[in-house]
């Protein structure tokens, strides 16, 4: 190659280029000596697209499953003062075994008539993104559970904070 063709290269590689913040520059027209059906300058097509970022994961809120509680129940799950009466813990489970598992859980603690439940997900990776965090509020919401939890809460630190669940079951009747 010969340092024209390197320069022609280059400028159709660095023509999609912009700085932070800049508008894009409009297309210039410049004479390539590349030939239409070259296989770089289809390259340099796919190059020159500007690569756009994904979003960023939603935060979670707080509260799921929030149907009124009595202010001194959400006081208290606030700030940790619960007699915890069962403990999950969910680390190193696949999705689908710890939604096995949590459903085995909740089913049995309810017929024992058991109400406050701490289930520990895991705060997750570097990110903070764990599946089982953000799929634990989400399932508590559909049958079997709905029907059998009331709320779920995030955990006071001294009990896992951002990394587990306090689950309210409903009374039985």
């Amino acid at each position: 190659m010969s340092s024209v063709d390197d320069q022609d290269i280059w400028g159709l590689y660095a023509k999609g280029v912009k700085r932070m913040g800049e508008q894009e520059p409009l297309p210039l027209q410049t004479k390539s000596a590349l030939p239409l059906s070259s296989p770089v300058k289809e390259e340099k097509k796919a190059i020159a697209q500007p690569l756009v970022p994904p979003p960023p994961p939603p935060s979670l809120p707080k509260t799921w499953k929030s149907e009124p509680l009595d202010l001194r129940v959400e006081r208290n799950m606030s700030l940790g003062d619960v007699f915890i009466e069962a403990k999950l813990d969910l680390h190193g489970k696949t999705e689908a075994a710890a939604y096995e598992s949590l459903k085995a859980f909740v089913e049995t603690q309810s017929a024992r008539g058991k109400r406050m439940l701490l289930v520990i997900t895991g705060k997750g990776g570097v990110e903070g993104s764990s599946i089982l965090r953000s799929n634990l509020p989400r399932w508590c919401t559909v049958p079997p559970f709905d029907g059998l939890v009331l709320a779920v809460r995030t955990a006071a630190s001294h009990h896992g904070g951002e990394g587990a669940y306090y689950v309210l079951l409903r009374k039985r009747g």
